[in-house]
């Protein structure tokens, strides 16, 4: 509330800050993760790539990550073979949902951590210098993340899946 007693803040808006109970917000960001799956267990969403909130994309990464992974799984559970629920098919589908998920999950938080430099002045190379930090913000920037095609990653998988040579297994 110290920050707000100086002269020019309105009144009125001190009052109202003063009927707010704030909360403290844990940050969490793990940067590099070796792998999204292990045998028969898979991470999505911030179990497997928690993110800065500094592009407001976490939550879309975990959506985008259930959508891969239920439409490799479904494929499985579509499958005609015997054994589609062998470690080993479910193991493919997993590494599958894996290889497509993870560069693209990898390079948000990346990029996510260098917005957040940025918006604080600590990045190197801008520092407090808006007509460097703007630029770097702006001119399609984001366009990677905010207009990606999330059905082709799925292809991607499905047939990354299906080109994975397992004995006796027609997917």
């Amino acid at each position: 509330m110290a920050d707000f007693q100086g002269p020019g803040v309105d009144e009125r808006f001190r009052r109202l800050l003063a009927m707010a109970k704030p909360i403290k917000w844990g940050f969490f960001h793990h940067l590099h993760t070796s792998a999204y799956y292990r045998g028969r267990v898979a991470l999505i969403g911030d179990s497997a790539h928690a993110s800065l909130p500094y592009q407001a994309a976490g939550a879309a990464q975990g959506l985008e990550d259930a959508l891969v992974l239920s439409e490799v799984l479904a494929r499985l559970a579509k499958s005609s073979s015997s054994d589609a629920t062998s470690t080993a098919h479910i193991e493919a589908a997993l590494d599958a949902y894996d290889s497509v998920r993870r560069p693209r999950a990898q390079r948000q938080l990346e990029q996510a951590a260098e917005v957040g430099k940025m918006i604080f002045f600590q990045d190197a190379e801008a520092g407090d210098d808006m007509s460097k930090i703007l630029p770097r913000l702006q001119e399609g920037r984001f366009d990677w993340l905010w207009f990606h095609d999330i059905n082709k990653d799925v292809e991607k998988a499905l047939n990354k899946m299906e080109a994975r040579e397992i004995p006796a297994v027609h997917l």
